[in-house]
């Protein structure tokens, strides 16, 4: 049944009544909620209950009635909890949690195809989650594509205004890739690399075939049947065969002591790594920012609806509970949304403070367990241009050791004399607590290891 036309009719019969209840009818929705939940059991409209039932079809009336609550509020008169339920199982509103960036494209589909009865919960005063770009153009998040071939993101980016990296996953193959790999005898040569990268490639195979054991788990398993040794007559070093761990914490941002093992059960380590896309892999010369931008904005073109005006910020979700006719979310600030269908966003972290009910079966938490993403401590380091030249070649990122592996070169990418350390999951834990002043120091001696003539930060 039409839900318009239904409540075209209502207003009708109610022309000359309430002007609270008017209103109410006219404009309660997926993102009006918030505004008209203490209306529910306010006032008793018994008089009108079935005069507005009976403007319903038979057969959404018989599928009304099979839901114990529609029944409850039909004998209570409680027209406002009766109408909640009639728009939700006739308009089927949708509610998204999280305004990530795939928060934010589901909703920019949503409204592309007309579809905008949707709501996007939010637990920060900003969309974008793990995506922050500051405003010296800096990304304190995400940064990264990770594979460019069938990427559904495509159709938002312009990779003219990218900056290319690798023409592949560049951990597995760093041939061609714009990465100055460090070991502990300084710049690995890429013969060198690719004997890391062959051995790396066994070593995450075996792993993957290891069953019910975290990737540390099954590592020092393989350790002590001897497989993570190196031959006799090679020239890799034992830490450099170790760094591959370093490696998946720096990809996933979690602990190899909580990932599953079979996490890294893939098939397509020629071309990806562990769930990623093939193809050639970029950073955002402008701001991974653009990205929700395009996002936003290609919804805007098509369908002239403003998405954010559909966020709601600051709204935690603390419950989850299914019945026989919605999802009801409870948020940390009391408030209570209902909705017909329900999308979760947000990162595994988060996800696990939400009480769900009924629980998650044991199919969902396995997925859960396998999902990309953890933590990251990004931390930056200023240097005066003129001081630092080109120390640092032609590169955007820089390989090293635990616990400042990964380094951005904002020099490169960015024309800004700042590098910036990524610290992945207890790499980055163990950094808490530590001082500016503390972290500046680790991190210029971590450097002057492989660069000691480096002058000292100016921030």
């Amino acid at each position: 049944m039409n839900f318009e036309l239904f409540k075209k009719k209502v207003k009708q019969l109610l022309k000359n009544n309430c002007y609270k209840l008017q209103d109410f009818i006219e404009n309660y929705s997926i993102t009006t909620q918030k505004k008209y939940n203490d209306y529910f059991q306010a006032i008793n409209f018994t008089h009108h209950v079935k005069d507005i039932v009976n403007l319903l079809d038979d057969n959404t009336r018989q599928m009304l009635f099979k839901i114990d609550d529609f029944k409850k509020y039909y004998e209570l008169g409680d027209l406002y909890s009766l109408w909640r339920i009639i728009y939700i199982k006739l308009e089927e509103p949708i509610i998204i949690i999280g305004s990530g960036v795939s928060g934010i494209t589901i909703a920019s589909g949503l409204a592309i195809n007309n579809k905008i009865n949707f709501l996007i919960l939010e637990a920060r005063d900003r969309i974008g989650g793990r995506v922050y770009t500051s405003d010296r153009n800096m990304d304190m998040g995400a940064a990264w594509i990770h594979g460019s071939e069938n990427n559904p993101l495509n159709k938002f980016i312009n990779y003219n205004n990218m900056i290319p990296v690798a023409n592949c996953n560049p951990w597995m193959h760093s041939e061609n890739a714009a990465i100055k790999y460090l070991g502990v005898k300084g710049v690995l040569a890429e013969e060198y690399r690719q004997q890391m990268a062959t051995k790396w490639n066994q070593i995450a195979t075996k792993i993957g075939l290891k069953k019910n054991k975290t990737i540390y788990e099954a590592f020092l398993e393989l350790n002590s049947e001897g497989f993570t040794e190196t031959k006799e007559g090679s020239d890799i070093d034992t830490e450099d065969i170790y760094s591959f761990l370093y490696m998946i914490e720096v990809w996933c941002g979690g602990s190899i002591k909580n990932i599953s093992a079979d996490f890294l059960n893939e098939t397509n380590y020629n071309n990806a790594l562990f769930g990623d896309y093939g193809g050639s892999h970029y950073l955002f010369k402008n701001g991974a920012k653009t990205l929700l931008d395009n996002i936003i904005n290609n919804a805007k073109m098509h369908s002239q609806y403003n998405i954010l005006d559909n966020v709601l910020y600051n709204e935690i979700v603390t419950d989850i509970i299914y019945n026989d006719y919605c999802v009801e979310i409870k948020v940390r600030s009391g408030h209570i949304y209902y909705c017909n269908k329900l999308c979760i966003t947000v990162p595994p972290g988060p996800l696990k403070d939400i009480n769900f009910s009924p629980p998650l079966d044991n199919l969902h938490k396995k997925s859960l367990s396998k999902i990309k993403m953890g933590s990251y401590k990004k931390i930056q380091l200023e240097f005066c241009k003129n001081e630092i030249g080109q120390m640092f070649d032609n590169c955007p990122m820089i390989l090293t050791y635990n616990p400042f592996i990964l380094w951005n070169n904002y020099i490169y990418s960015k024309n800004k004399p700042i590098l910036e350390a990524i610290c992945p999951a207890e790499a980055g834990w163990a950094l808490a607590g530590y001082s500016d002043e503390e972290l500046a120091d680790n991190m210029m001696s971590h450097l002057r290891n492989y660069y000691p003539h480096l002058p000292d930060p100016i921030a």
